[in-house]
């Protein structure tokens, strides 16, 4: 463990600091999990878990909460029978989708709809991006409105919070990797496609935001390409 510890530069976390800093882990419990460095052909073995807001890997060395600092050296990682690998420094879940590979880190956003007043008009838009996963396609992240409301409690100034996902997906075709967020990411990598792929989204009223659909419309274009 010692040599595990020292390669991955990882930190300890006072029980202060710990407290101070707000987490959102991705399992209830701290969960055995393997992780293989880059470079080692046997992983380590420990209890951990995953700030699914802010991208964090957090394991127990005895008693004590680690964290993992350098993920850039992880070649897989693996817990509650979840296979987790790097792309471009994103921690990507590899999923099976119909009968396929996909990369995709999870990630919502917060987006600011606007602030209510007093007659229920909603003026300025911002958006927050916060950070997380969503590790089952089948029942993507709804999409949901929640509410901030000003101290005074008289609803004048009501802020409205739509939260979305933002994922980013990674998959390989004609021997070549391609990242997309957006369908116009998709549109742009593939012209010859768009017609098509234009149309099927159209019908089906897909978008990118929908984690199944999104996965559902790779898996598209990349049947009109054989």
């Amino acid at each position: 463990m010692r040599r595990f510890l020292t390669v991955i530069l990882i930190s300890a976390l006072t029980g202060i600091s710990l407290l101070a800093q707000q987490r959102y882990y991705l399992f209830s419990e701290f969960k055995p999990g393997e992780i293989l460095l880059k470079g080692y052909s046997r992983p380590e073995r420990v209890l951990m878990n995953i700030d699914a807001m802010g991208q964090r890997i957090f394991y127990f060395q005895g008693e004590t909460l680690m964290e993992l600092t350098n993920a850039s050296m992880i070649d897989t990682l693996k817990v509650n029978g979840m296979k987790f690998v790097m792309k471009e420094d994103l921690l990507c879940e590899q999923m099976a989708w119909q009968n396929d590979t996909v990369y995709v880190n999870w990630k919502f956003k917060n987006v600011n709809k606007g602030s209510k007043g007093a007659l229920g008009a909603t003026t300025q838009a911002k958006v927050e991006v916060l950070h997380s996963y969503e590790f089952t396609p089948a029942t993507p992240f709804p999409v949901t409105d929640w509410h901030l409301y000003s101290e005074d409690g008289d609803g004048s100034g009501v802020e409205v919070w739509q939260r979305k996902n933002d994922n980013t997906y990674f998959f390989y075709a004609d021997g070549a990797e391609y990242k997309a967020k957006r369908l116009k990411d998709l549109y742009t990598a593939f012209p010859q496609q768009a017609p098509a792929l234009k149309a099927y989204v159209k019908e089906k009223k897909y978008t990118m935001e929908n984690a199944q659909e999104a996965l559902t419309v790779i898996a598209y274009l990349k049947s009109l390409l054989n």
